[in-house]
């Protein structure tokens, strides 16, 4: 079982863009283990990418 300090310092160590096998060995789990771990995660992710329309101006007031 994998307590939640280390679920933690793992989350941060994706968001830093660290290769799984660096993740598995610096936080001592195993890569199958971690790997189960960030596609349960993944999976949580919404697909939907939601778009805020912005207010269209003349290319001469973009220009100034």
């Amino acid at each position: 079982m994998i307590d939640q300090a280390t679920r933690e310092l793992i989350d941060r160590l994706l968001l830093e863009r660290i290769s799984l096998a660096g993740i598995a060995r610096a936080t001592q789990v195993s890569q199958q283990w971690l790997q189960t771990y960030v596609n349960e995660k993944y999976a949580k992710v919404p697909r939907q990418v939601q778009v805020t329309p912005k207010k269209r101006g003349s290319v001469a007031k973009i220009l100034k």
